[in-house]
């Protein structure tokens, strides 16, 4: 007896196997880091490290900054609490993402504008190159049932020969 007899999906169309080794395609990371400033380096030298492998080593710098900013916003805001980095490629575009354990604050209360115009404007400089590169800044509650804040950067392909030339 065959495997076409015995299994009936042997003999449905193939499905490509995944790339053996990292792409662009697969570039899509997440990880927790605990709470303290002292992970910055790390995660700075594994996003350094993921983007090389994954052939967007011109995008390094610029990602590392991004993460690195991100992070540190985070653990200003949150101190002490875990964080969560994301690193990923989509739509030809570099998506580097923070989740943290920032406190609700009630959607129509002044402190929670006040808190949230702080961070956007810790988050400044980085929105200025960002901004020159061609990407976009994002800061916003994070969904529930998570909760806490999400800050994002995007920033296309090019944003690295960009970054390199300011």
């Amino acid at each position: 007896m065959s495997n076409n007899e015995t299994c009936p999906a042997a003999s449905s169309p193939r499905i490509e196997a995944p790339p053996s080794g990292p792409t662009r395609s697969n570039l899509n990371y997440s990880l927790g880091l605990p709470g303290g400033a002292y992970t910055l380096g790390m995660a700075r030298s594994v996003v350094a490290r993921l983007l090389g492998e994954h052939g967007l080593g011109d995008m390094a710098e610029l990602g590392v900054l991004a993460a690195s900013e991100l992070l540190g916003n985070a653990f200003v805001f949150t101190p002490g609490r875990d964080v969560s980095l994301a690193v990923r490629w989509r739509f030809g575009v570099l998506r580097v993402t923070v989740f943290d354990e920032h406190p609700e604050h009630a959607e129509s209360s002044g402190a929670g504008r006040a808190c949230r115009a702080y961070r956007r404007e810790a988050l400044g400089p980085l929105e200025a190159v960002v901004d020159e590169c061609g990407g976009v800044l994002g800061l916003a509650a994070a969904d529930k049932p998570v909760g806490g804040s999400k800050l994002w950067v995007v920033v296309p392909r090019e944003a690295g020969a960009r970054y390199a030339a300011l």
